[in-house]
């Protein structure tokens, strides 16, 4: 390479440099502060965990609105003494589930995610997908991306602060609701040999996913709440045949109903998609069941430090009617 081209190289490769810098910069300065709705964050509920104690919570949930309408932390505390966060998001991709899963380790030392399968057969965009795993292996150094429009809002002070979280979400990141409206339909988990196609843009995170945390230690749950609207036998063939090739647990409740006691007259706020309060419950107990018998966790009820998990249950009991 002659003087012109090495001048040319390092004038590239300064000026990528200095691009990285400037995105890591305006990352920091741009990314929310606080994990309160005023902080700017998205989904203050899902981040919720960044608010508790470090290091307190050993159960991470991931996945979509399935996850936070049909898992219950407060009945797994009340019952068991296990310390779970729901960070799940209304369609929720895995690339998400990955992101929020580094953002949890980097706050708590996981011993168990349970990962709601339900995200695994949603659709998305192969390019968008990469760019959500790009920014969760890269931390918050490419948050600009995510967060470009809070220049609009946030003062010059604003931008300059440590990150200090407040919000606290005393059901741990479930989302309550006491309506009852049953489905009436037939039955929707017709036994077949069928399997379903787990596309590549779900299949490629759940991959890192399960990678992160095997190297972590964490074990690892994959779990199906009931959902008749969005779930039937060819997706749990494809979701066990991953499961069995990977040694991953699965439960599907979606089989187990009658395990449990669950009843779609009652159990449910939208007529077969979504879990309320009654089957949160249900489903939760039957679940915390299985942990006792296959998991080595900690029951923290008589531990003075999660004094605070008392109150939040009592805050939680007070909203739900069961």
């Amino acid at each position: 390479m002659n003087k012109v081209g090495i001048k040319q190289f390092l004038r590239a490769v300064s000026f990528l440099c200095l691009l990285v810098l400037l995105t890591v910069a305006a990352s920091y300065m741009l990314a929310p502060k606080d994990n309160t709705p005023e902080g700017g964050i998205i989904n203050p509920n899902a981040n919720g965990f960044f608010s508790e104690p470090e290091n307190s919570i050993e159960i991470a949930v991931l996945g979509n609105s399935d996850a936070y309408s049909g898992f219950s932390p407060m009945e797994l505390w009340n019952m068991y003494g296990y310390t779970s966060y729901v960070s799940a998001e209304g369609h929720q991709s895995v690339a998400q589930s990955y992101s929020q899963l580094k953002k949890i380790m980097s706050r708590h030392d996981l011993k168990l995610v349970i990962f709601e399968t339900d995200e695994l057969f949603i659709k998305s965009k192969l390019a968008e997908t990469a760019a959500k795993i790009i920014n969760a292996s890269a931390g918050s150094a490419f948050s600009v991306f995510q967060y470009h429009d809070r220049w609009k809002t946030t003062g010059l002070r604003e931008l300059f602060k440590k990150p200090c979280y407040t919000a606290h979400c005393a059901t741990k990141g479930q989302w309550l609701s006491n309506d009852v409206k049953g489905y009436v339909g037939g039955e929707y988990m017709v036994k077949t040999d069928k399997k379903a196609s787990i596309p590549l843009s779900a299949k490629a995170p759940l991959d890192m996913l399960v990678k992160a945390c095997r190297e972590n230690g964490i074990e690892l749950l994959f779990l199906e709440l009931p959902s008749q609207s969005s779930w039937n036998y060819e997706k749990h063939n494809a979701v066990k045949a991953y499961a069995d090739k990977n040694g991953i647990p699965f439960l599907d409740l979606n089989i187990d109903r009658d395990r449990f006691g669950f009843d779609w007259s009652t159990d449910t706020r939208d007529r077969g998609n979504h879990l309320n309060s009654r089957g949160a419950r249900k489903a939760t107990l039957f679940i915390g069941e299985y942990l006792i018998r296959n998991y080595s966790l900690t029951d923290r009820r008589r531990d003075a430090d999660y004094k605070q998990w008392h109150k939040d249950y009592e805050e939680y009991a007070k909203q739900v009617k069961i």
